[in-house]
Parts: structure tokens; C-alpha cells; sequence
């Protein structure tokens, strides 16, 4: 393939740029095309004018987002490059860029990138959406960082009304645990400190295979080495019936205390026209048996404003709930039609109710994160030092908070004192370094 695009662009190597945006899942999409790419002879180069093909991988999981991957497909063919297509959006609105690009490539079939830049090189209209690549067996640029991200599996088992990602990345289709593992050790054997575990639903990993959730986490802990493991999102509706055995896995040193469970609404009618078949008493039931584990641990959770039929009274009913649970993180996002939802169809809120609403919760949502941090002041915590930002460091605490520090190696397991926390995050001196199996 590579002496064919030889032939076409009379270079020596196929330069390649590559922009990805979205979840952690698209993003480690990116990185399996890089691989293959770099593989089969590409070359990678920093901007979109060096390149010969040009590479977007979208998201469109928001309104927003979908109008900005618009704009930098515009953006990105208006250099006269050959522009290919790739994440969510190749799939569920290609119409809205047919006239920026000739060649769309679905998240299931990414392991077809060098026939998708062949094709577009050449200017033949090429699109491909089915496949069934075991993403961990894939290849991956030569990593050189601290953290890594794994996908373990893709797609869902849900049906949430309002969701447009389900349609491109379909059913729940599991890796085999042999591969995460080995994926895993490899980055390990690079230097990784830092794993993400992420997928569409990672609480639901296994139910095709035969598997569940805590054989993958068992597994992953009984890896050799020194480093830590951030679990992706986990749908209460899987986590309700299992949620003592997963408290019990996070104990392992390994293992971020982080827990990222979307609510979505704190309203049970709204949960069940969103589709999300589970209740505010599962959700609470959850939280109620983290908390009395880990009760420094971090609670991550998403919730969406302003959803078809919301009144006053349900969008306060999630109010209380978001005070009640106090999660340190809370993911707000205001309702936006996805085109072929069921919830596109239902009616609409007035935009100025929802802006509102999303206003008022997220001012709620700081001062809980600010009261929750203050907590740890004059606390002592494991952490692992990640990104150098400017003169300062930041480090992760095994309770997955950040805390700002200001002499650190990357990578270096350390034990720190808080003494300082905003709602952003936390200040620490350094104690000293400790050792990790």
C-alpha cells in the first residue's frame, strides 16, 4: 500500500496530520490510526499545511461540538488537502460534510485508515462504517508519555433516547481480557504510570463474553509493576446489582478511589424518558455504599439540563440529589436535540430556561467541589506526580484529587500534605517519595 502512495504523491513517505476531539475513547481511536499509519510508512507532521492528507476525527455527542467539528472541517479543507473523516460523526451526519470531504471512516473501522487516505489522496469517494477490530490488538505510536489509555470495550447496551453516539459506535462489543492485559504491560514496559480504562460503558465490559467488571479489574491489579488505574464511566444500571464487589476490587492500591457515575437526572420521570432504566434509589443506593468506603474518594457524575418536559420541579428535585450525594465533579450539560433521537422529537425547552438552569446548577456544583476539597486540608496522601504545568507540577492523590506542587519528577510516586484548596483543585507540599509495588 505504502509504494502506492508513493507512486500518487512522488514522496518518499505519506505525511499525515491528525486532529482528534471528544471522549477518551475517540482520542485513543486517534492514537490506534497514528499506529497504523506510522506502521505502514507515514510520515506525522505538526501542522495541516505540511501534510498531504489531512486526518479530523470527530465528535458530536453535543450540538456544540457538531457545529465546531463543522467549522474545522471547513477550516482544514480550505488548505487544499485531501481531508479525511473519521470518529462518530462520519457516521451519524456525514451529509453535513460531504462538501469538505470525499472519504468517511466509521469508529469500527479504523483499522482501514490507510485505505482511507489512499482514497482520498487519489480523490475517490470512499466510506466505510462496519468492522469488528479488536482495538487492542491494534498498533499504537511509540508512547513516550505517563499516562495511557486503553479502550476495553466499545459501544453500549442502552437506549437512551437523547443519545446520537450509540448509533455510531453500536452494540457492546468487549475486548478479550488477554489483550487489555497485554496492552496494558506494554505501556507499563514503556514507562507508563498512569492507565485509563475507557470504553462507552465499562461497567457493562464482559457481558457479551462471559466476563464481568471486577474480572477485568482483578486482572488488571495483578499486574507487576508500579502504577495507577483510572476506571471509566460506569452506568448505574449495571453498577446497582454489583456495586459491594466493585468497592471491594478498588481497594487495591492500584486503583484510582474515582468513581465517574452518571446520574443524568434527579428526577425519575425524566430518567425514564431519557431511556436510563434505573431509578434516583439506585443511584443513591450506589453512592451511599461508595461513600462509606472511600469517603474521600472522588464522585464524578454528569448530569443533563433542561431534557424535553423538565419542569421547575424535577430540575430542583436533581438539585437536591446533586446535594445530597456532594460529588466533586460534576459534568453539566445542557440538553441539545442529537438528529434520529427519540428526544429530538419530544418538545423542547425554551433556551433561556435551560441556560438558567445549567447557571444555577453549575454555581451549586463549585461550591460543593470548593467545601469538599476544604475537608482535606492538613490531610496526608499517596499521589503521583502526572504533567509539569509552567515551574509547578501536578499530581494525582490515590483519591484521584489534583494537588499543585512545586518540585516533582514525572512519575514519581510521592506522599503530600495539603495545605491549601480551591474549587479547582488542591495545594500540596511534598513530603517525601514513597515506594508502590
Amino acid at each position: 500500500m505504502q509504494n502506492g502512495l508513493n507512486k500518487i504523491t512522488g514522496m518518499d513517505a505519506v505525511k499525515y496530520y491528525i486532529i482528534s476531539f471528544g471522549c477518551a475513547m475517540n482520542k485513543a481511536d486517534g492514537m490506534i490510526m497514528e499506529g497504523i499509519l506510522l506502521k505502514s510508512g507515514f510520515a506525522k507532521v505538526k501542522s495541516p499545511e505540511e501534510a498531504d492528507v489531512i486526518i479530523l476525527n470527530t465528535c458530536n455527542v453535543k450540538g456544540p461540538t457538531e457545529s465546531r467539528m463543522v467549522h474545522y472541517a471547513r477550516k482544514l479543507s480550505s488548505t487544499g488537502k485531501p481531508l479525511v473523516v473519521t470518529g462518530c460523526m462520519a457516521v451519524t451526519q456525514k451529509n453535513l460534510l460531504k462538501r469538505y470531504s470525499k472519504v468517511f471512516l466509521g469508529p469500527r473501522a479504523i483499522d482501514k485508515i490507510v485505505n482511507a487516505c489512499s482514497y482520498a489522496l487519489r480523490g475517490i469517494e470512499f466510506s466505510c462504517y462496519h468492522g469488528e477490530p479488536i482495538k487492542t490488538c491494534l498498533p499504537t505510536p511509540q508512547y513516550t508519555g505517563i499516562t495511557a489509555i486503553v479502550p476495553v470495550e466499545e459501544g453500549c447496551l442502552g437506549s437512551c433516547t437523547y443519545c446520537i453516539t450509540r448509533f455510531a459506535r453500536g452494540k457492546l462489543k468487549s475486548y478479550p481480557l488477554n489483550s487489555i492485559i497485554e496492552r496494558i504491560k506494554l505501556y507499563i514496559r514503556k514507562g507508563a504510570k498512569e492507565i485509563f480504562l475507557t470504553g462507552q460503558d465499562i461497567s457493562a465490559y464482559g457481558k457479551d463474553i462471559g466476563l464481568t467488571i471486577i474480572d477485568l479489574l482483578e486482572a488488571v491489579t495483578r499486574i507487576e509493576g508500579s502504577f495507577r488505574v483510572r476506571v471509566g464511566m460506569l452506568n448505574p444500571l449495571h453498577v446497582v446489582d454489583r456495586v459491594e464487589e466493585l468497592v471491594k476490587v478498588y481497594r487495591d492500591e492500584k486503583i484510582y478511589k474515582f468513581f465517574h457515575i452518571p446520574v443524568q437526572s434527579g428526577s425519575d420521570k425524566i430518567l425514564s424518558l431519557m431511556g436510563r432504566n434505573y431509578s434516583v434509589k439506585d443511584f443513591l443506593k450506589i453512592i451511599e455504599t461508595v461513600r462509606k468506603a472511600y469517603p474521600y474518594g472522588t464522585l464524578s457524575t454528569d448530569v443533563i439540563v433542561g431534557f424535553p418536559s423538565e419542569t421547575e420541579q424535577d430540575f430542583m428535585d436533581t438539585v437536591k440529589l446533586i446535594e445530597t450525594v456532594k460529588p466533586e465533579i460534576v459534568n453539566i450539560s445542557r440538553f441539545s436535540p442529537r438528529p434520529g433521537t427519540k428526544a429530538a422529537n419530544m418538545e423542547q425547552l425554551p433556551k433561556h430556561i435551560v441556560k438558567n438552569r445549567s447557571r444555577r446548577l453549575t454555581e451549586i456544583s463549585r461550591r460543593i467541589k470548593y467545601k469538599r476539597n476544604k475537608q482535606l486540608l492538613g490531610k496526608e496522601f499517596a499521589a503521583l506526580v502526572v504533567k509539569n504545568i509552567g515551574s509547578w507540577f501536578m499530581a494525582r492523590t490515590d483519591v484521584y484529587r489534583p494537588v499543585i506542587i512545586s518540585k516533582a519528577k514525572l512519575g514519581a510516586f510521592i506522599r503530600v500534605k495539603v495545605v491549601d484548596a480551591t474549587s479547582r483543585g488542591l495545594i500540596g507540599v511534598v513530603l517525601n517519595n514513597i515506594s508502590s509495588r
